[in-house]
């Protein structure tokens, strides 16, 4: 990921990575059940609740717009988010100035 995009810029990455690793880790580990405590359906409500997490959680500082969940409408506004520096709704401009 580019170090000059808005989820850098605004700190959110680490949001990222809990839903990503959630979704992954809900997705493979009922493949190995006895060895990972998972079955199917708790797999399941993990990779949901993460893919949720990362679309209510991240989000513009400036305006709240959830920037995901636009995404997940909108399928061409992944790549401003991890390309831009600014919010692609209200059109701040984080730079490189580094929130939570």
């Amino acid at each position: 990921m580019a170090s000059t995009s808005v989820l850098a810029a605004t700190g959110q990455t680490w949001k990222l990575a809990v839903a990503i690793g959630g979704l992954a880790a809900g997705s493979i580990a009922p493949l190995w059940p006895e060895a990972t405590g998972l079955d199917w359906t708790s797999g399941s409500v993990l990779a949901v609740a993460a893919y949720a997490f990362g679309t209510l959680a991240i989000r513009c500082p400036a305006c709240g717009n959830r920037w995901f969940w636009e995404a997940a409408l909108d399928a061409g506004l992944y790549r401003p988010l991890f390309r831009a520096s600014a919010c692609p709704k209200c059109q701040r401009d984080f730079g490189g100035a580094g929130r939570g």
